[in-house]
């Protein structure tokens, strides 16, 4: 089995050289097949991993949650397993896999919204603004870890909520809603911890919705993820299940796992144990010797 490091030459800018050389290095000490793989703006994630599709091989996105996402739409439906190295902003998908999975191959749940899949999170309303705003959340003169911060404080002030209808376990729920979020994982946001005790591998999504409230409950709603406290919260309604909808009169933007999806309906189903996910801890504490620009 091959395995294929595809590298996102826009999360590591000037790294890129650098980083190849310590896989190859990596590899080579290892004795393993690899080859090493560049996206940029002439070789798409989509374009370079279509060699891929008739083999099975470890396919191991070097980038952020972003990345990652680009690689799974990529490998669905064929025979590669997902790899990753977290080399970007937030890298919430790795957060919860310490957390969570052994190291070596796991057959996690994956998620069909619409057209795409996700592995991690999506969100509508305020957390989905948050994360698409990529004036900020790519800045290059804002440090790394404060990016969804200012993103936030931007959001935050500015916000207004969004009317949607729910439908989930027979229910149909019409409200204006602040945010919902829809959890395979546990992480999003660089270290929110919004799906506190969400598995990867249980058949189910943890759903949180939360209405329309005041700004001065929102940021205390926010701050209180930072410690999985907002389960407490009377402000949030949780469900589990396995498939449910979300509607919007007009188009909205929800963010899955980085990437941004539009439309006015998302149809959302978890596909049980539907992707294979190889998790190398040693290899990513190799690798994260390098440290990227700000």
């Amino acid at each position: 089995m091959k395995y294929v490091f595809l590298l996102n030459r826009f999360s590591l800018k000037d790294n890129t050289e650098k980083l190849k050389e310590k896989l190859e290095n990596i590899s080579k000490r290892r004795k393993i097949n690899y080859v090493i793989e560049v996206n940029d703006k002439d070789n798409s994630t989509e374009d370079i991993l279509s060699k891929y599709k008739n083999t099975k091989n470890v396919i191991i996105a070097v980038g952020g949650d972003g990345t990652i996402n680009r690689v799974l739409n990529s490998i669905v439906g064929t025979k590669n397993v997902l790899g990753y190295i977290p080399y970007g902003t937030g890298n919430d998908f790795y957060k919860t896999n310490k957390e969570i999975l052994e190291n070596g191959i796991n057959k996690i749940d994956l998620v069909k919204i619409n057209d795409k899949h996700f592995i991690n999170i999506a969100c509508f309303g305020i957390d989905a603004d948050i994360g698409n705003n990529n004036d900020i959340v790519h800045s290059k003169i804002i440090p790394k870890k404060q990016r969804y911060n200012m993103s936030l404080l931007y959001n935050f002030i500015k916000y207004k909520p969004r009317e949607l209808e729910i439908l989930i376990n027979d229910k149909d729920i019409k409200d204006d809603f602040t945010t919902v979020v829809v959890c395979n994982g546990r992480y999003y946001g660089g270290g929110y911890k919004i799906g506190y005790n969400a598995k990867l591998d249980d058949g189910l999504l943890d759903i949180y919705l939360v209405p329309k409230i005041n700004k001065l409950k929102t940021a205390k709603l926010i701050m209180s993820m930072k410690k999985g406290e907002h389960e407490k919260s009377k402000d949030i309604t949780k469900y589990q299940t396995n498939k449910l909808t979300v509607r919007s009169k007009d188009i909205i933007d929800c963010n899955i796992d980085g990437e941004v999806l539009s439309s006015k309906e998302f149809n959302i189903e978890l596909i049980e144990k539907g992707i294979e996910v190889y998790y190398d801890k040693y290899l990513i504490n190799e690798v994260g010797k390098i440290k990227t620009k700000k």
